[in-house]
C-alpha cells in the first residue's frame, strides 16, 4: 500500500462509513465509498453523541459544524415511569465537557450525515451501487457489484450494518439474536409540547417490562424520542416500519402523564424489533476487515452504536497510516485495538436492559435505594461506566498503544 497512493473501498455509506471516510481523507489515504441507497435519508431520527464519540469528530474538523446543528444537554434525568420520582441525575453539559474534553451532543441523524457528506465531499461516494461480492488475493482485493461492475482495491472495509454482506461472505450467514425487545420512535414539534415541562436534557424513565427516553434535536425545534417495551414475538427490524400511536398509548398505558402527551403528540411512529449479535472472535481476514455495526451491532441503552463505530473509523484510519507498506497488519492492528473495548461496550449495552426494566417490585426498591446512595459518591458526579465509556480517548489510542 504505497504512501498516498492506495485505495480503501468502503462498503455502506452510514455514519462509520462516512467518518472513516473523512479520516482517511485527512491522511491522504485514498478511497471509495460504496452505498446502495439512492440517496442519504433520514431514518434513525435522533442520535446521541458522547465525549468519546465527538471527540473524535472535533479532531476530524467537524467541532464547529456539529455545534451549530447539535443540542448541548444539561444533564441526563432518570426517573420512574409512575410517579416521576427521580432516580438519578449526572451532569452532561459544560462539566461534562470539562471532565472528558470533549461534549456531549443531542443531534438529528440527518444532520450528523450532512456535516459528514460535506466533510468527505460527493465525488469519492458512490450512491445505488450494492455490492453482490468480492475476492481477494494477495495484492488486491475486487468487488462485483449487481449490476456485475468490477472495483478494485487494496483493501475492504465492511462498514454496511448488521445484516453485513461483507460479514456474511467472511464468516457466514449468521443470524442477529432478537432481544425480545420492540423499539418505539417518534419525532414531534417542540411546539407542539411547549405546555411540558421538558428540559435540556437526556430524559430517561425506566418502568416495569419498558422504558422511554427523549431529548431534543434539530437545535430544539424537535423532541425525539424511543420507547422500549419486551415483547413476546419479533417485528420488523428495519427503521422504516410503521407503528400506530395507539399501540404506544396501550403499551405505555399508566405511565406518567408526560410520557402519554409526548406519544399522543407524536404524528407518526415507527416500530422496530431490537437485534445485537455476540461478539465475533474475528473482525478481518486478509485484506478485508469489518467496522461499527457488522462488527459488533449492540443495544442502544447506552447510546453507544454511532459512538463505537466513529472510534473505530478514526483508529482504523490511523493505524492504516502508521503501516501503510504493511495494510494486512494495519488491519490486524485495529482489531486488537478495538476488539476488547466493542465486546465491552456490547455486554455493557445488554446490561442496562435488565437494570431499566425491572418488573419485581423488590427488586425495584432496591435499585432505586442503591441508586439514591451512590448519587453523591461518583468522583465528578460520574458512575463508573460513563467514566470507562465517555473518557475513552480514541484519538491518541493507536499512538499510546504503539510506544
Amino acid at each position: 500500500m504505497a504512501a498516498g497512493n492506495s485505495k480503501v473501498l468502503i462498503v455502506g455509506g452510514g455514519i462509520g462509513g462516512l467518518v472513516t471516510a473523512l479520516a482517511l481523507r485527512l491522511r491522504g489515504i485514498d478511497f471509495l465509498l460504496l452505498e446502495q441507497a439512492d440517496a442519504f435519508r433520514a431514518v434513525g431520527a435522533g442520535i446521541q453523541l458522547s465525549p468519546n464519540a465527538t471527540r473524535v469528530l472535533r479532531a476530524l474538523g467537524l467541532g464547529d459544524a456539529l455545534a451549530r446543528v447539535a443540542v448541548y444537554p444539561r444533564g441526563l434525568d432518570v426517573r420512574s415511569w409512575d410517579s416521576g420520582e427521580q432516580l438519578l441525575w449526572t451532569p452532561l453539559g459544560q462539566q461534562a465537557e470539562a471532565h472528558f474534553g470533549a461534549p456531549y451532543y443531542h443531534i438529528h441523524r440527518a444532520d450528523l450525515l450532512d456535516v459528514l457528506v460535506a466533510a468527505v465531499g460527493n465525488s469519492l461516494i458512490r450512491l445505488r451501487t450494492p455490492v453482490r461480492t468480492f475476492g481477494q488475493d494477495s495484492n488486491a482485493v475486487t468487488v462485483t457489484l449487481a449490476d456485475g461492475e468490477v472495483i478494485t482495491g487494496d483493501l475492504l472495509i465492511g462498514a454496511d450494518g448488521i445484516h453485513s454482506t461483507v460479514r456474511a461472505q467472511l464468516f457466514g450467514s449468521d443470524q442477529p439474536r432478537f432481544s425480545g425487545s420492540v423499539a418505539w420512535r417518534g419525532l414531534v414539534s417542540a411546539e407542539r409540547l411547549a405546555h411540558l415541562p421538558l428540559d435540556r436534557v437526556t430524559g430517561a424513565w425506566w418502568g416495569p417490562n419498558r422504558s422511554m427516553v427523549h431529548y431534543f434535536v434539530s437545535e430544539g425545534r424537535t423532541l425525539n424520542w424511543i420507547g422500549i417495551s419486551r415483547s413476546s414475538g419479533a417485528s420488523r427490524e428495519s427503521w422504516l416500519a410503521e407503528g400506530r400511536v395507539d399501540e404506544v398509548m396501550d403499551e405505555y398505558r399508566g405511565w406518567h402523564p408526560t410520557i402519554r402527551a409526548i406519544i399522543e403528540a407524536t404524528p407518526r411512529v415507527l416500530k422496530q424489533a431490537l437485534y445485537d449479535r455476540e461478539p465475533l472472535t474475528a473482525w478481518t481476514r486478509g485484506r478485508v476487515a469489518l467496522l461499527g455495526d457488522a462488527a459488533h451491532a449492540m443495544m442502544p441503552f447506552h447510546a453507544q452504536g454511532a459512538a463505537q463505530s466513529i472510534e473505530d473509523a478514526y483508529i482504523l484510519a490511523a493505524c492504516l497510516d502508521q503501516q501503510r507498506s504493511k495494510p494486512v497488519a494495519a488491519l490486524e492492528r485495529y482489531v486488537e485495538l478495538r476488539q476488547p473495548r466493542a465486546a465491552w461496550a456490547q455486554q455493557f449495552s445488554r446490561d442496562a436492559e435488565e437494570l431499566n426494566h425491572m418488573a419485581d417490585p423488590v427488586r425495584v426498591a432496591r435499585r432505586n435505594a442503591r441508586l439514591r446512595e451512590n448519587q453523591g459518591t461518583y468522583p465528578a458526579g460520574f458512575p463508573p461506566g460513563q467514566e470507562r465509556l465517555y473518557g475513552y480517548d480514541g484519538v491518541n489510542a493507536v499512538g499510546a498503544a504503539t510506544r
